[in-house]
């Protein structure tokens, strides 16, 4: 029996599960998920990324990574070695949550583009600017394909930080070397994307939780304005407020397929509804919670319970996660 990461798991839990958290600043949320699984009755070290080699994880059972994107824009070259960390702990056979698959989906947007894109996952078309150097071409080549606006936004990062919209060549213009100045100065290399502006037909977007394939929760978040005079972007840190929402069933459907093609054992989807149906925004396998939300501990409640029942084996009439991870690449998009 092996979960979700692919390591072996020999029979049930017998001895106190060993859990390495792995951070940069330490969150309110960090300190949180860490009483959470001591309740659950885990050993729990917090380990700062910066200040630890690869070596260090290795008496662990389980790796729970929570360097955030947002850290690209104050320490992007961390980001780089959390990954590398990863991959070494993965070819160990320690489990990791989430893994280096979905973790470089989050901490490179254009990749988690491509991720999609190959299984025919509906996400805004994108194009990668990597370099000031090719600002008017990228630019044209956006509102040629695109139209206008255009959505820019940082390749690496969170909480909705540099996203913006565009409405004229000039002005795409202006914000992309407005964006690779102050790149400059923070030394954040990972360059930016510019995407097609989709229209919601909804006043919301949701955002829709899956663990392990299976859908857990979902929430809606209203529209925020930015660089402009109507609302079309949702960002809670950014002034959105959050409301209950019965997620759709392609809604629902789209977010697990989403889940699975970055490999994630854990996401959290942006979804937007459209005339032609769902779309996904982001997928997000580090979200950021909010300790005096109630139902942001509920939601950490759910993953902390749902990641654990990973490490234990299933019984065979429960291997239906299992076997839609197995069977990722013969995913069938139903939009």
């Amino acid at each position: 029996m092996e979960n979700l990461n692919g390591t072996k798991i020999e029979g049930p839990l017998q001895k106190k599960l060993k859990i390495a958290i792995l951070h940069h600043d330490l969150e309110p949320a960090e300190l949180k998920f860490r009483e959470m699984f001591q309740q659950k009755g885990c050993f729990v070290d917090f380990l700062d990324i910066r200040n630890i080699s690869e070596e260090h994880l290795l008496g662990y059972d389980f790796v729970f990574n929570r360097v955030y994107s947002s850290v690209a824009s104050r320490d992007y070259i961390i980001l780089n070695k959390t990954l590398c960390f990863l991959k070494f702990l993965e070819d160990k056979g320690i489990f990791c949550a989430n893994s280096f698959k979905a973790s470089l989906a989050d901490y490179n947007k254009f990749e988690l583009f491509n991720f999609l894109s190959k299984f025919g996952i509906p996400t805004p078309p994108t194009i990668f600017v990597s370099s000031r150097h090719a600002i008017e071409k990228h630019a044209k080549e956006a509102i040629s394909n695109f139209g206008l606006p255009i959505v820019v936004k940082r390749n690496c990062g969170g909480k909705s930080y540099q996203v913006t919209r565009a409405h004229s060549f000039e002005e795409l213009i202006q914000i992309l070397n407005e964006m690779f100045d102050l790149a400059e100065e923070q030394k954040y290399y990972a360059g930016f994307i510019l995407q097609k502006f989709i229209k919601s037909i909804k006043d919301h977007d949701c955002r829709v939780g899956v663990v392990n394939g299976e859908f857990v929760f979902s929430y809606a978040r209203s529209y925020i304005a930015r660089n402009s005079e109507d609302r079309w972007m949702s960002s809670t840190s950014g002034g959105s407020y959050e409301f209950p929402y019965l997620v759709s069933e392609a809604e629902k459907d789209i977010a697990i397929k989403a889940s699975l093609a970055i490999g994630a054992c854990f996401s959290e989807s942006d979804i937007i509804f459209t005339e032609d149906g769902p779309y996904v925004i982001e997928v997000n396998p580090s979200p950021g919670y909010f300790v005096d939300s109630f139902d942001d501990l509920e939601r950490m409640d759910t993953l902390v319970n749902k990641l654990l029942d990973s490490l234990n084996p299933l019984p065979k009439s429960n291997t239906q996660e299992i076997q839609e991870v197995q069977n990722i690449q013969e995913l069938e998009v139903y939009y």
